[in-house]
């Protein structure tokens, strides 16, 4: 056999090895997609729990665990770059969810405690040298166990200064509904009034 036949058989041989390498690293990484996609439809996806302040209530403010995703965290534990207190010596990151963790938080769920008056809040703060706010770290496992972790902070120092309009609680929006009955009724005597005097014009 001439040297250049053998050139010929070795690059053949050696095509066929790049091709069936080639296909296994394909055939692995399609396996592998296949898993991850089993895992995701178990686990319902992945969730993201995060600690938050609430400032929808202004100006009482409220620390949220809130998961935002549509999947369950379970073994939701916490860390705090500093104590969470409120203005009556509370130490909120101390409550035993914070300390021990939660087994469980369901899809978009929530656990919420009061943390103070947004002025009290930005005064503790202040005295205590916060002024970049508390650092956040939540970790914990979606369905499947595998490992998540958010990073957040709370810092309602960005808002000093700022106007505060305070909320419509609840009270006001039960002052509002018991007034539509009796503006109701008053716009019925209108009408009927209204009618009487048609049927009177007609009459004549």
């Amino acid at each position: 056999m001439s040297i250049q036949a053998i050139i010929q058989d070795v690059a053949s041989v050696l095509n066929v090895v790049v091709l069936a390498v080639g296909y296994y690293f394909l055939v692995r990484l399609y396996r592998e997609w296949i898993h991850q996609s089993r895992e995701e439809r178990i686990a319902g996806g992945r969730p993201m729990a995060v600690v938050a302040a609430d400032y929808g209530l202004l100006p009482e403010v409220h620390v949220v665990v809130r998961n935002f995703a549509k999947a369950p965290a379970k073994e939701v534990t916490f860390e705090f770059s500093a104590p969470v207190e409120s203005l009556g010596g509370t130490v909120l990151s101390e409550l035993p969810y914070f300390e021990k963790g939660l087994p469980f938080l369901e899809p978009e769920g929530e656990v919420s405690c009061y943390w103070g008056s947004m002025p009290a809040i930005l005064s503790l703060l202040k005295e205590k040298g916060l002024e970049d706010g508390i650092r956040m770290t939540t970790r914990y496992k979606d369905l499947a166990s595998e490992s998540c972790e958010s990073e957040w902070t709370l810092n309602p120092l960005l808002f000093d200064g700022a106007p505060i309009e305070t909320s419509r609680g609840m009270d006001d929006l039960v002052k509002a509904v018991e007034k539509i009955p009796e503006g109701s009724s008053r716009l019925g005597g209108r009408g009927r009034e209204t009618g009487g005097k048609g049927g009177g014009n007609g009459h004549a």
